[in-house]
């Protein structure tokens, strides 16, 4: 499954385009005085996430959780308290309140959002970081499954970069709202070959875009099953940017995830208690099985 080319998008989302968009470095000195001065790590200890992320090619908060020496919960919170977060004023209209990691950091729901960003970023551990390809599969599990989502993606644009989200709920639109950014051209005009130029919106949030699910007919929507939407995310040749797609099952739905999602460096899968069937548990991650696609974990929403 291939889509059209991205030639005239946005100079930041094309190869080459806006460096300030890509991975942001950290300060080194600042990170070690604040995991010093908290009482997260020892000056020695500092001296060996410092040299382990010159030699692995990591971040500073991602080379002391590669070494056992912070949890992703600390790690995270103190880049958060490293100021390179872009973080909105509360009661910011541009983006749903619901997305709280786009307001506080400290919030324990965007804790638990790094530990899912960590757990990915693990299961990914072969793929190249600057341009991972991840998804959010939700399996009956609602609302809260988009809100997830979301959030996630809010805390990869702060931790990792250039991020875009992409909304494959077609049937269900949600993630435009939550963004606030008009569903007028996304995902089902790409995949039509009706969308001219790369239909992704900045979002408020530094360094992160989002795809919306567009103005779906019956035939955009049966174009997901044809093939990988890793192959489809290639076809639009944008570098250095992480993805991550939003995708629903609802009741009676028998959707073919494990071709649809072959490729993928990670997926973590969402469900409902007392909503999402057991059975139906059990045939997506099967199938996701037999694609060779990585499983970060469940949550359960």
């Amino acid at each position: 499954m291939r889509l059209r080319s991205s030639a005239g998008a946005p100079p930041q989302l094309t190869p080459g385009g806006t460096a300030a968009l890509r991975p942001r470095a950290r300060d080194t000195q600042s990170f070690a005085r604040l995991a010093v001065e908290h009482g997260f790590l020892a000056e020695t200890e500092v001296h060996r996430v410092e040299a382990h992320a010159r030699s692995q090619g990591l971040a500073l908060h991602d080379a002391a959780v590669d070494l056992g020496l912070l949890n992703a919960d600390d790690a995270g919170m103190l880049a958060a308290l490293q100021g390179g977060f872009a973080l909105l004023q509360e009661g910011d209209e541009r983006v749903d309140p619901l997305v709280v990691t786009a307001f506080d950091p400290a919030a324990p729901y965007a804790a638990k959002m790094r530990t899912i960003r960590a757990k990915m970023r693990a299961a990914a551990k072969d793929a190249d970081p600057a341009s991972l390809r991840m998804a959010v599969l939700s399996i009956e599990a609602g609302d809260e499954a988009a809100i997830m989502a979301a959030n996630l993606a809010v805390v990869l644009a702060q931790m990792d970069g250039q991020t875009m989200l992409i909304d494959v709920d077609m049937g269900r639109p949600s993630l435009d709202r939550l963004f606030r950014v008009a569903n007028k051209a996304g995902l089902a005009e790409q995949l039509m070959g009706s969308a001219a130029l790369l239909p992704a919106a900045k979002t408020a949030i530094d360094g992160l875009w989002l795809m919306t699910a567009g103005r779906a007919s019956g035939s955009a929507a049966s174009l997901v099953t044809r093939g990988p939407l890793a192959d489809t995310a290639n076809g639009w040749g944008l570098r250095d940017t992480s993805m991550l797609f939003y995708l629903a099952e609802r009741k009676g739905e028998q959707t073919p995830y494990g071709s649809i999602l072959a490729g993928f460096d990670a997926v973590v899968i969402v469900a409902r208690r007392g909503d999402t069937a057991i059975a139906d548990m059990r045939r997506v991650i099967d199938d996701l099985d037999r694609h060779g696609v990585p499983i970060a974990g469940t949550v359960i929403a």
